[in-house]
């Protein structure tokens, strides 16, 4: 069996469709080649030869060796040739002043928007509509380098007939200009509409900005997808629920309609959407471990852990299994309400004293010191 059309044919299909058994042991063996190119990367082979890991052997995705997310910070863990690299994607620089690096071949940039696009499509539809990002233009430049916002826009925007940035920047400081939004509302009113960005930002320069005006705006048939963010706002005691519910109040539209999903620019292209029921799902080509905070050892349904997020898509870098900082919770396995299959989980916060890396925090930070 090819194996690299194997996995093109997983992230092209219809996604949430497979049984956790199943899929467990088409992941393996999709994975464990992946491994060894891998070793192409110096650092990777001699985290490999110091885990003893033996790739012929691995039974299961528990099995597979995971990088801690901040090895992406410290080393250069490209897996492709310097020439093969089209694209540099950087996480936000923290407190430690180091973005994660990840490095793009042509085959991942692909499989990463094909993924984004199969995962979207089984909640949104396929259907394309005007969309507003909640986000300024000047964030999705074309660029040899990308930040995390710049590629969560682009790969949403596939799904956009038309792209709206509501937003100026001013110095660094992001604007409504209530002229485009009035303008957008009035054109596309009775229409569905796509609704981007960043957590904390649709929350501090969008939501409470417009409640401030006393500005209303009526699409109700928008959905608002958003990410990012979320340690600042526990931080603020802003919980989901009031999120979701503020949010729906401003676009006069249902907190159904209010969506959050979870993702990281070490993993673009693996996105974990909200279904109705309010837990993130799994797409087929990708998989989560909860691993035990002390042992590491994956955790039964019902407890939590830190977050593996494990993907198929990666060719350049080493995308197979990465072990965040940021702590699920494990509920169910192929029994949602929902109808789809596989794992679901829910995000409950980052580890504690965990550095803030996402770029929605981030970008909070940078705004509280202003």
């Amino acid at each position: 069996m090819d194996k690299d059309n194997f996995v093109d044919d997983i992230i092209l299909g219809e996604q949430f469709k497979i049984a956790q058994n199943e899929k467990e042991s088409m992941l393996v063996g999709v994975i464990k080649p992946q491994l060894k190119n891998n070793m192409k990367n110096l650092n990777i082979k001699s985290l490999y030869t110091k885990m003893s890991v033996d790739i012929d052997n691995i039974k299961t995705l528990e099995e597979v060796p995971y990088i801690p997310v901040n090895m992406f910070k410290n080393f250069d863990l490209k897996t492709c040739t310097d020439e093969e690299v089209i694209r540099i994607l950087n996480s936000s620089a923290t407190t430690t002043g180091m973005p994660s690096k990840i490095y793009l071949d042509k085959k991942t940039s692909i499989r990463q928007s094909q993924g984004l696009i199969s995962t979207l499509k089984n909640f949104l539809g396929g259907k394309r509509r005007p969309m507003l990002v909640i986000d300024s233009e000047d964030i999705n430049k074309k660029s040899s380098t990308m930040t995390a916002r710049g590629a969560a826009v682009r790969g949403v925007s596939v799904f956009a007939s038309k792209t709206v940035y509501v937003m100026d920047n001013h110095n660094g400081n992001l604007e409504i200009n209530v002229d485009r939004l009035l303008e957008f509302q009035k054109k596309y009113k009775d229409q569905e509409v796509l609704i981007y960005g960043f957590t904390y930002i649709v929350w501090s320069k969008f939501v409470n900005i417009l409640k401030q005006k006393g500005i209303k705006i009526d699409l109700p048939k928008a959905k608002l997808l958003h990410s990012g963010g979320w340690k600042k706002l526990i931080s603020e005691k802003v919980e989901k629920k009031e999120f979701s519910k503020s949010a729906a109040e401003v676009l006069n539209t249902s907190p159904n309609n209010i969506i959050d999903f979870y993702g990281m620019v070490e993993q673009v292209g693996v996105v974990f959407i909200d279904c109705e029921c309010g837990y993130k799902h799994v797409p087929d080509f990708a998989e989560v471990i909860i691993r035990d905070i002390v042992s590491l050892e994956e955790v039964n349904v019902g407890e939590s852990g830190l977050i593996e997020v494990m993907s198929t898509l990666g060719s350049s870098y080493p995308s197979q299994a990465i072990l965040t900082e940021d702590i699920g919770e494990l509920v169910g396995i192929d029994d949602c309400k929902c109808g789809r299959k596989g794992k679901y989980f829910k995000f409950k916060s980052r580890v504690e004293k965990a550095e803030i890396r996402g770029c929605g925090d981030t970008f909070a930070e940078r705004e509280k010191r202003k």
